[in-house]
């Protein structure tokens, strides 16, 4: 079984740099791997963290533009726009025996990494989180409960090694399952994310919004029966309505990085959500109207936003 003491994140945006956080707070060997901008913060003040949690503190990690090995576990936390310059600042067979865990949205995006890489992934999500890093570097984590991350590899990394950085991150703090397969983890999430995003996104609305209105909830519902029925086809069974108790309990002032990234006209997640569970229900010849209903409502969304911009340019 390998040793899980030295981490790598990939992106410490909100989500990755929470992780960081947590896992230099826990006592790990901890580099953050980005952009300039937000290498520098790092370097000169940390990671400011507020939590209801986990409380807080200044998390002082290392911090590069470039890949620093070696390392035990990589941790991916890019949004999928982002995945492929993020993953060029890595050399084929830099990362060595590493477990690269990716935590990113949707699917299409193990494939991505997979061709970069190689075969050392374990594909994982993070849910019950809701965390903004603000302009000045600072994360604030609003959940009032524990994040959880779940991972899966099909065949790349040993059921030791997946043991190994399931109690790696565990020890820093976020409970984790180890799943059977891949798609049993993504989607375990995706089901009840591309409701949850889809909707807040489309209406730009917080979730308490979309579930008070009669005709809103029942295209909710609609959209979770949806993605449950595209999961059957790939392999996992999903209860609708375990779901929908679920998004039933979560804040109603709850929004989405999706919704969030559509609003202020930056790219976003939509193709690998929303976009990721039409193209699979087309795949398995499955109609998947309320899908494509929001999909298009999400891109006219971002088509005025373009039109507003270059017109407030000109």
């Amino acid at each position: 079984m390998k040793a899980c003491e030295r981490v790598a994140v990939l992106g410490p945006g909100a989500v990755g740099g929470l992780l960081a956080a947590l896992c230099w707070k826990a006592g790990y060997d901890v580099l953050c791997i980005g952009r300039k901008e937000s290498v520098r913060a790092i370097q000169q003040d940390g990671i400011p963290v507020e939590s209801p949690v986990y409380g807080n503190f200044i998390a002082r990690p290392r911090a590069s533009e470039e890949f620093v090995g070696p390392v035990d576990v990589l941790f991916i936390t890019v949004k999928s726009p982002h995945l492929s310059n993020a993953i060029g600042r890595l050399a084929v067979g830099q990362v060595g025996n590493a477990v690269v865990v990716p935590l990113l949205n949707g699917v299409g995006h193990r494939e991505v990494i997979r061709a970069r890489l190689g075969s050392c992934v374990a594909v994982g999500t993070i849910g019950l989180v809701e965390a903004i890093r603000e302009e000045d570097g600072r994360i604030r984590h609003h959940s009032k409960g524990y994040p959880h991350i779940d991972i899966a590899s099909d065949n790349d990394v040993a059921p030791s090694d997946l043991d190994c950085v399931a109690k790696m991150i565990q020890k820093a703090g976020i409970p984790t399952s180890v799943h059977r397969t891949e798609a049993e983890v993504i989607w375990g999430k995706l089901v009840r994310l591309s409701a949850v995003a889809s909707l807040t996104a489309a209406f730009q609305e917080p979730l308490g919004a979309i579930r008070s209105d009669p005709e809103k909830r029942v295209l909710l519902e609609e959209t979770v029966r949806e993605a449950a029925s595209v999961a059957s086809h790939d392999g996992v069974d999903i209860d609708p309505g375990k779901v929908i108790a679920q998004i039933e309990s979560f804040p109603s002032r709850l929004t989405t990085s999706l919704q969030r990234d559509i609003a202020a006209s930056h790219s976003s997640e939509v193709e690998s959500i929303t976009g990721g569970v039409i193209r699979l229900a087309n795949s398995y010849g499955i109609a998947v109207p309320a899908h494509v209903r929001l999909y298009e409502m999400i891109a006219g969304r971002s088509r005025h936003a373009a039109i507003v911009g270059e017109r407030s340019v000109s």
